[in-house]
């Protein structure tokens, strides 16, 4: 059986190596630094083979939203396992090991954005927020005529200028957005990293901060443009990295900016919310191609505390069953009851797997859609309903950053 140990602060160098090569890549000290400031060593694990390090994990602690509420979360990262060492039981234990860890510094759920969607399930994991990725056509779209715009245009400038102006806005949106998360200590600064290394030939990141009625920040968009042409003429494309506002108005300002800008005929958001209001500001939507995949992926590891942590859309008395394989002490039988979860020996309502619990913890995987791919059973009549109206949240889930 593989032995994963803890690592310590002088084994760091060795776990980032280690890592990127697991995924094919060479570890660029300008990453590797950046990496190392929102990495608490001793929340960091490896398996080694001969004394050399060929199996990686960490655990990042952050704070999730979930709807009505925050919860602490264990982010699972930097998994990997270091090809010639594949399939000799290491990522499980790495898994056991991490979510073990995580359950020890109280964190009621984790969570981590896979690089393979299929791997996950079996640990418990279940997709609970979605990454579109948009692509505008900016000649053959426009802002609807009916839509209200701010006076003012957005400031422009570097990110690393218009921090300040940028983490109330987030925060403010995180707090109301299931599946953000918060940005303590280097997020921020991670958030903003910017190597020319990793602009893939566009420009520096920019930031635009659109300003309310009064005069603050309102909104704010993360942006890079990148210069081509060809014999039409200019074929630039603009990327988003983030966009965020707190009004319709703020929102119509960014977009104002960046469907305008001059030698740009391409616009790219790859982390954009399933339903983002885009597509509902503007004329041409044959010109918008959406495209969803995965986003983040949740796990409960205590269902009592993460399922009392957040609200429900309707109040609902129902007893859950979950069956939970690889943690089998994590589930059991479950009542949900004016918002608060306990164990019980009650007769259950609905049985589900972990993977299930996990997809529909943020309020964006329907339940309906679960139990009718034979994934959530029906045991009391009308406890479907009950249970899939009660879960959904009023605000779409979306995690707008990879950790």
């Amino acid at each position: 059986m593989s032995e994963v140990e803890r690592l310590t602060l002088a084994d760091q160098a060795a776990f980032e190596a280690a890592c990127h090569l697991a995924f094919h890549e060479a570890a660029h000290p300008i990453d590797v630094e950046m990496d190392q400031r929102i990495t608490d060593p001793e929340r960091t694990f490896a398996v080694r083979e001969g004394g050399e390090i060929v199996a990686t994990g960490a655990n990042l602690a952050r704070e999730l939203t979930v709807p009505g509420g925050t919860v602490r979360m264990g982010g699972v990262s930097a998994i990997g396992v270091v090809a010639g060492h594949t399939r000799r039981g290491h990522l499980t234990a790495m898994m056991r090991r991490l979510l073990d860890d995580a359950r020890d510094a109280g964190e009621p759920v984790a969570a981590l954005w896979a690089s393979e969607g299929a791997i996950y399930g079996r640990f418990g994991f279940g997709l609970a927020t979605r990454a579109v990725r948009y692509e505008l056509q900016l000649d053959r779209v426009a802002l609807r005529r009916d839509i209200a715009l701010p006076d003012a245009p957005p400031r422009v400038g570097t990110p690393a200028a218009a921090l300040e102006a940028l983490r109330p806005i987030h925060a403010r949106v995180r707090a109301a957005t299931p599946g953000m998360l918060d940005r303590r200590g280097a997020w921020w600064e991670r958030r903003i990293h910017d190597p020319e290394h990793r602009r893939d030939g566009a420009g520096p990141l920019r930031a635009a901060v659109q300003p309310g009625p009064d005069g603050e920040p309102a909104g704010y968009s993360l942006f890079a443009a990148k210069t081509s042409w060809d014999d039409h003429g200019p074929a630039g494309l603009v990327i988003v990295r983030e966009l965020a506002a707190e009004t319709p108005e703020a929102r119509a300002g960014l977009w104002r900016l960046l469907l305008g800008m001059d030698l740009v005929r391409t616009l790219q958001w790859r982390l954009a919310p399933d339903h983002d209001p885009v597509a509902h500001i503007l004329t041409g939507n044959d010109a918008v191609d959406r495209r969803a995949g995965d986003g983040l992926f949740v796990r409960l590891l205590d269902v009592e505390a993460a399922l009392s942590a957040r609200s429900y859309a309707v109040p609902a008395d129902l007893v859950l069953e979950v069956d939970d394989r690889f943690c089998p002490e994590c589930g059991g039988r479950f009542r949900l009851r004016d918002g608060r979860c306990a164990r019980t020996d009650d007769e259950a309502d609905l049985a589900l797997g972990a993977e299930a619990l996990g997809a529909i913890y943020l309020g964006g995987t329907p339940l309906t859609a679960l139990a009718a791919a034979g994934r959530v059973r029906e045991l009391r009549p009308g406890a479907l309903l009950e249970a899939a109206t009660a879960f959904r949240s009023a605000v779409e889930p979306w995690c707008p950053e990879i950790f």
